[in-house]
């Protein structure tokens, strides 16, 4: 991580954050798991140096995480990829302070990241941050229930085949026809198999790909949207699947179908990942 920089490049992330707590203290609730559950995730195992961890949130989003360093009350190094399969990124906690606040700086950096990004992902650090901040005021949990939005990405090398093609997209998505055309979409999980009805399937050929997904009992659809885009390391292909609040289900419902969901996107995203590498040269 760069110290000093007036600029910092432009695919970086930085955040400060006021903490009312001392080093020590901050420094437990980022590295130990008990601590961490409370206002990020559920980490598999501590943040040591060369660990290999995840964080969980609960509603199949997770990060697979390698800690590079550790400086005990001073700063956490590690790499990590959304959902396993996602750029992998470079993270760092700094803590500065004293006996009755602490300062927080977080740094995300991912080379060829979309400047599209790096707003979103400030307001992300900025709301795990001050997550964190009250729950060391308060004492109380300050985890975010669930998020709305499936999303995720996979950086896939250049090469001629493309995922969003009408004789390729069934290489890597979950889906089958009905005879006139793509009709369902399956998950399939450690639950075993199910099948939903594809509604409204619109492909732009090596562009963009929409589609809604119905939910049996629910009063609306989830709306499904993938693209492409060109970058440094390769084509980016990335993934998003909204709707789960407005099914008119239970709760408990909602985020269970949310879960599968997301496990499968995941395994869509290797997939094509793997398509990309071992198909390179089909014309």
């Amino acid at each position: 991580m760069p110290d000093g920089y007036l600029k910092l490049p432009d695919d970086w992330v930085r955040v400060m954050v006021s903490v009312p707590a001392p080093v020590d203290e901050v420094w437990e609730a980022v590295t130990d798991p008990r601590r961490v559950a409370q206002w990020f995730g559920h980490l598999s195992a501590p943040m040591t140096t060369g660990a290999s961890t995840r964080v969980d949130f609960g509603d199949g989003d997770f990060f697979d995480i390698e800690v590079d360093h550790v400086e005990p009350r001073d700063r956490l190094l590690f790499r990590w990829s959304f959902l396993g399969v996602g750029p992998e990124c470079q993270v760092g906690w700094t803590l500065t302070g004293g006996a009755e606040a602490t300062t927080l700086t977080v740094d995300d950096s991912c080379p060829g990241r979309p400047g599209s990004e790096v707003a979103q992902l400030k307001a992300g650090w900025l709301d795990f941050a001050g997550r964190l901040a009250r729950y060391l005021e308060t004492g109380r949990p300050s985890r975010y229930d669930w998020r709305q939005e499936i999303d995720g990405s996979v950086v896939l090398p250049n090469g001629s085949w493309h995922p969003l093609r009408e004789e390729t997209v069934v290489d890597w998505l979950p889906i089958a026809t009905n005879g006139a055309g793509p009709g369902w979409f399956f998950v399939v999980d450690e639950e075993g198999p199910r099948r939903f009805t594809l509604r409204d399937w619109q492909l732009d050929r090596e562009q963009a790909l929409t589609f809604a997904v119905e939910i049996p009992g629910a009063r609306t659809v989830t709306a499904c949207q993938v693209r492409t885009e060109p970058g440094e390391r390769g084509r980016t292909l990335s993934v998003s699947h909204q709707g789960w609040h407005r099914l008119g289900l239970s709760d408990l419902q909602e985020r269970t179908l949310r879960h599968r969901f997301a496990a499968t996107w995941t395994a869509a995203l290797a997939l094509a990942e793997e398509c990309a590498r071992t198909r390179q040269e089909l014309p």
